[in-house]
């Protein structure tokens, strides 16, 4: 979205960083574009959580400690429901002090307080003509949602670049990156002025899904 008189050039892209003895220097594309408004980093979205004033004493809060979350996660990651409820009911804690919870629920419903990313949504499919045995079911992303929360990482903030530029290293010309290539300067050309292209690749994997029971 444009929003007038709120537009801020971009910085220099990474590929122009350089060291003292490197001789590196470069050029934008002529139809330079702006980033409109800024939007909030996971950082930002951290500092803004409801248990911040928790988190400022108890860096894992929750959890008491980066032992306790990473068996937290560990159990969430490789174990059902079922199984982590068998877990904290073993003998071995009668004696001890449980970890962290009493129930898998409760631990789940601590994992759901700490910030995410893009939720997993669910789509049934129905294929006409088609009858299964068992409902077909679409496990997927926003894109748009996932795009968002990979530029809101601090990590990425000085590696990333949305305009095309040539880079001369010494007397050559360096092809290393998609936008110091040829082919996103003649995407360029065709779009509108001020506008830049971004550049997404989609990929689907296996993954293994969380079992309910």
């Amino acid at each position: 979205m444009h929003l007038a008189g709120h537009r801020y050039p971009i910085s220099d892209p990474p590929s122009f960083y350089k060291h003292p003895s490197e001789d590196i220097h470069g050029q934008y594309h002529a139809a330079l574009g702006y980033l409109y408004g800024k939007g909030a980093t996971l950082f930002d979205k951290m500092k803004a959580n409801q248990h911040k004033r928790c988190q400022d004493h108890v860096v894992y809060y929750p959890f008491a400690d980066n032992g306790e979350w990473k068996l937290a996660k560990f159990l969430a990651k490789h174990l059902t429901q079922t199984a982590i409820n068998e877990f904290l009911r073993l003998k071995w804690f009668h004696r001890r002090e449980k970890p962290f919870s009493d129930s898998a629920e409760q631990l789940l419903g601590w994992i759901d307080m700490l910030p995410s990313g893009p939720v997993w949504q669910c789509t049934t499919l129905q294929i006409q003509d088609c009858a299964t045995t068992h409902p077909i079911n679409l496990i997927w992303h926003d894109g748009k949602e996932v795009v968002g929360d990979i530029l809101s990482k601090p990590i990425f903030a000085n590696y990333m670049t949305f305009n095309p530029h040539v880079v001369i290293h010494g007397m050559e010309r360096e092809y290393s990156k998609f936008f110091i290539g040829n082919q996103a300067h003649h995407i360029q050309v065709n779009i509108d002025v001020s506008c830049t292209n971004f550049p997404c690749f989609s990929i689907s994997a296996r993954i293994n899904l969380w079992r309910v029971q």
